[in-house]
């Protein structure tokens, strides 16, 4: 994947001094862009995988694969904006309208890419209608995210589908359009099912991480934060107090071993495996009932894991 790095990259870089011609916003791209290169690209990945899977030979994949990273990153960009929990990105560290610009400028940048795509215009039509449908599904769901009004499993898995599933259908079914010309709903159906194992898994990191993000120090309402608020016990009040509001986070930071111990008695851990699994065995079922060539049904299996 390394020549798929270099031509996603070169794509970033080409738009980047085309189009952000101020020092300052090009210079803020370059240091997003870095990081970018330090990432698995896992949804450029699975748009290049999904392509190659259903028959695309066109190298201008590298443009769509690009296209789709772009906008990621500009979500990234808002979304540690509006969390305030990735302090030590660069976009954190500069003032937030500059952040904001470049978190536009690269949605737009997306759009640009996928127009100089090189693709039939009726294919980019098709694309840019996925990206926008997907896109608007994304902030509906970072806007349940904010809220943070999350009562029940069912909460949760809605703001899910709206918001990261969604970006991984986008990613999937942007290779399988250009590919095949059409969407295909077994694709968009397994897609989600890897976008909620992702996050399920994800939450419960952060559930545990406590020298950065955390989203029990932050009182986020999280799948596996949910399950354990619900099953604590007597001596593990301090921890529904501190979520409540009743103790601040300051007065817990030391209890971080207690924490780990909760969480394990209350069967946090097994109850999260558990369901990240389901959704990840429902994948293994869609996919596998797909006439697909093995080599790339291995390669999208070993992406989703």
């Amino acid at each position: 994947m390394e020549y798929f790095i270099v031509n996603v990259m070169t794509e970033f870089q080409t738009q980047i001094d085309r189009y952000f011609r101020v020092k300052l916003l090009h210079e803020a791209a370059q240091a997003a862009i870095k990081i970018k290169c330090s990432e698995s690209l896992l949804f450029g990945k699975m748009t290049l995988l999904h392509y190659r899977m259903f028959g695309g030979k066109d190298t201008g994949i590298y443009k769509a694969a690009a296209a789709v990273e772009m906008m990621i990153l500009a979500l990234d960009i808002i979304d540690d904006i509006q969390d305030e929990d990735h302090t030590d990105m660069p976009w954190c560290r500069m003032p937030k309208e500059i952040a904001l610009n470049l978190a536009l400028g690269f949605l737009s940048l997306s759009q640009e890419a996928l127009l100089r795509s090189g693709w039939p215009a009726e294919q980019v039509r098709s694309i840019a209608a996925l990206f926008n449908d997907q896109l608007l599904a994304a902030i509906n769901g970072q806007t349940l995210d904010l809220l943070n009004e999350i009562e029940t499993e069912e909460d949760y898995l809605s703001m899910v589908r709206q918001k990261s599933a969604a970006l991984l259908v986008c990613a999937c079914m942007t290779g399988v359009i250009l590919a095949t010309g059409s969407a295909d709903q077994r694709v968009a159906e397994y897609a989600e099912e890897i976008g909620i194992a992702a996050q399920i898994k994800n939450d419960y990191r952060d559930l545990l991480n406590w020298d950065g993000k955390n989203d029990f120090i932050r009182r986020k309402r999280t799948l596996p934060l949910l399950f354990l608020l619900a099953e604590i016990g007597e001596n593990d009040k301090w921890i529904a107090e501190c979520f409540a509001g009743s103790l601040e986070p300051e007065d817990v930071l030391h209890r971080f071993a207690e924490f780990g111990e909760a969480v394990e008695r209350t069967g946090t851990q097994l109850y999260t495996s558990v369901r990240m699994r389901s959704h990840y065995y429902r994948f293994l079922e869609v996919i596998e009932r797909m006439e697909l060539d093995s080599k790339w049904r291995d390669l999208i299996i070993e992406a989703a894991m």
